[in-house]
């Protein structure tokens, strides 16, 4: 397939091609194991603004000007080629459609066990995540992804306040950030 391309950039890391970008711009995409939006570590869902803001903060962290190491030189090109793809909308839905494509091929995998009675997040062994079973009453929203899966946004708050206050800083959160106001201007903390 890498034959097929007109102009190719390849960037290898520890001996593994990492990702290839066509430079006519029809075929984009990440072969290693690392997307675009984990490179910028932002969710799939996250907006043209949110990308833009995570692209500024993480480029001003490793500007060749900052941090002159070959690891910040590496990490910027990551971030400008992710950055490069994400914040063009027809290039994005181009690439979420190959990464669609590819999620599509693994699900049909012999290897990969799911029931299809389950409404449970692809690799999700139990309908909780890390946390394990949420504890007292819920409250709230119920998330649906990450380590409090399960669990509603006052069991969190009463568990591990301080994922509440990261939480609604991050971009996840931002859907509910107002039912987290909410729930700090009732609570004495």
């Amino acid at each position: 397939m890498l034959e097929d391309l007109v102009a190719v950039e390849l960037v290898v890391w520890a001996g593994r091609l990492l990702w290839y970008a066509r430079t006519d711009g029809r075929v984009r995409g990440m072969t290693g194991r690392r997307t675009y939006y984990q490179v910028l570590q932002v969710d799939v869902e996250a907006d043209a603004d949110v990308i833009a803001t995570v692209y500024r903060r993480l480029a001003q962290r490793f500007h060749p000007d900052r941090d002159p190491s070959d690891e910040a030189e590496r990490r910027m090109r990551d971030l400008n080629g992710a950055y490069a793809v994400l914040k063009d909308p027809e290039q994005r839905a181009r690439y979420d459609a190959e990464l669609a494509h590819r999620r599509d091929r693994r699900t049909n995998d012999r290897f990969v066990r799911r029931s299809e009675e389950s409404d449970m997040p692809a690799g999700a062994t139990t309908a909780y995540g890390e946390a394990g079973v949420p504890r007292g009453r819920p409250s709230g929203s119920t998330l649906d992804f990450g380590r409090y899966r399960g669990w509603s946004l006052g069991q969190i708050a009463a568990y591990d306040p301080d994922f509440i206050e990261w939480f609604e800083r991050s971009p996840a959160g931002r859907q509910f950030k107002a039912e987290i106001a909410q729930m700090k201007a009732r609570s004495p903390r």
